[in-house]
């Protein structure tokens, strides 16, 4: 982004956010962490003008830009390099050229890209081969068969496509196609429409042209050749048949930026004032995608404008102290989450304080629906950062919050937002959740149905929990054992 550019985007954010803040001359209080600064927030940053927050997206430059004034006007520290970090991203836009036919002598079958197909990233050009049908077989038990073939295989919930392709590659495939069971075919298009754009960081890794079909578009282009039907499902399970298909990948790639935004409250402790409890939030959101009930602007005040607002309330907080803590605070706001933790990933990958000084990580991401008086806590029994929110739960009856373990264990929630990032990394974390809802990942999830008083009692207890390990005598430590399965396998 252009110096032009940036000073555009930080005018525009003050109009904005002057539009929406309370009337001033309202007195300043210490601890001043309210529902309605909650509310004015939660507002502007879920509102249409941000048009969903997306990785990247001039409304996420408009939030960068936003968050970084509000870190200056509380007084916090940048750190070195500044406010804002930048990390690489390369953008692939799919093309219009994918196609995918199937052949039998003179019999021709062609399938219509985005409605029986959608293509898989990262791969460009045009393959073609034999047919070749691995069934429901694992990815590492597909054998060469001594002549180009595409790979046909069924797609399954514990296989990621990457690994389907990288399988295929090493069994000398040429292409792959992954049949979507009839049973996922209603939401084969929500997910063809997800992966148009596919981000990541670093070089771009490519992989074999490969296409995700429909079971039933398969069946029929099947049919179209003169192969009658399977009883088991519609397709062949296992060996080559008498047909070839042909992929032709059409992938667009751009490098591109994104940011975070870090702020950092100095302890006043000499000697642990170079030790950092990172509180963190994810600024970004889905953005504009397809369209629900007349809208497509998926808004994402819960996810997360409200652990972002928290992030800025409590960072306010935090400078208004008479008394600052012994160990400093630090105010991460990550973009990239809803891209696979891109914005975590690129912070601990490149940090910009040392990832060794940073005792704790509290993460917070959606803390504004569902039940009023209760918060999930994720990771408790992972650290001694478990048993010490549970005591200050109880020490803070004002608070009327209850203090509950992960509900949702067979989701793996604890793995999917930004703590995990630094957990991997072997820092003690936590992760406050309020659990999804019937909004979550829709244009619904609007500043309107956020419950205000709960999101600002929790960043309450979020802040009293980040106070208490800033001046604790010792950082916290992990379970032993959770911190082997954790970390394990981290340099």
């Amino acid at each position: 982004m252009s110096a032009r550019r940036g000073r555009f985007f930080a005018l525009l954010t003050a109009a904005l956010w002057l539009g929406c803040r309370a009337a001033p001359g309202s007195p300043e209080r210490n601890y001043d962490i309210t529902p309605g600064d909650m509310r004015a927030r939660i507002f502007f940053l879920a509102s249409d003008r941000l048009r969903g927050r997306d990785t990247p997206s001039q409304g996420l430059e408009i939030t960068a830009s936003y968050i970084q004034s509000e870190f200056r006007r509380s007084r916090l520290e940048p750190a070195p390099g500044g406010y804002t970090q930048r990390y690489r991203l390369v953008v692939g836009q799919m093309g219009a050229g994918w196609s995918l036919i199937l052949q039998r002598g003179a019999r021709r079958a062609a399938l219509r890209h985005r409605s029986d197909f959608w293509g898989l990233p990262w791969a460009a050009g045009t393959v073609e081969g034999r047919l070749r049908f691995a069934g429901t077989a694992p990815p590492d038990q597909m054998v060469d068969s001594g002549e180009p073939a595409v790979w046909v295989a069924y797609l399954r919930p514990d296989v990621m496509p990457r690994q389907w392709l990288s399988a295929a590659a090493a069994a000398g495939a040429v292409g792959l196609i992954l049949v979507a069971p009839a049973e996922l075919g209603p939401h084969l298009r929500e997910w063809g429409w997800d992966a148009e754009v596919v981000y990541e960081m670093g070089d771009v890794e490519t992989s074999l042209p490969g296409a995700l079909v429909s079971e039933d578009a398969m069946v029929a282009a099947l049919e179209r050749l003169g192969f009658e039907a399977q009883p088991a499902g519609g397709l062949p399970l296992h060996g080559e048949i008498d047909a070839r298909a042909q992929i032709s990948a059409d992938l667009q790639v751009e490098v591109l930026s994104a940011p975070n935004v870090l702020g950092i409250l100095p302890g006043r402790d000499e000697e642990l004032r170079e030790e950092y409890v990172l509180l963190s939030a994810h600024m970004d959101g889905l953005g504009v995608g397809m369209q629900v009930d007349g809208d497509s602007i998926y808004n994402g005040a819960d996810d997360n404008a409200s652990g972002t607002a928290a992030i800025l309330e409590m960072a306010e907080a935090a400078a208004a102290l008479d008394r600052r803590p012994r160990r400093s605070l630090a105010f991460l706001a990550v973009s990239g989450e809803e891209k696979g933790l891109l914005g975590s990933t690129a912070f601990v990958t490149r940090p910009p304080i040392p990832l060794e000084r940073i005792i704790a990580n509290i993460n917070i991401d959606m803390i504004g629906r569902n039940s009023e008086d209760t918060i999930a806590v994720l990771g408790r029994p992972y650290s001694t950062l478990g048993s010490m929110v549970d005591s200050l739960a109880v020490a803070h009856p004002e608070l009327g919050m209850t203090v509950v373990g992960d509900l949702w264990p067979a989701d793996g929630f604890f793995f999917r937002s930004d703590q995990f990032s630094f957990a991997r990394k072997g820092i003690p974390a936590l992760f406050f959740f309020n659990g999804v809802h019937e909004d979550y990942h829709r244009p619904s999830d609007e500043a309107g149905k956020i419950k205000f008083r709960k999101a600002a009692r929790i960043a309450r207890l979020v802040f009293e929990l980040a106070l208490a390990i800033a001046n604790a005598d010792d950082p916290p430590a992990w379970d032993p054992q959770a911190r082997a399965r954790i970390v394990a396998g981290d340099g």
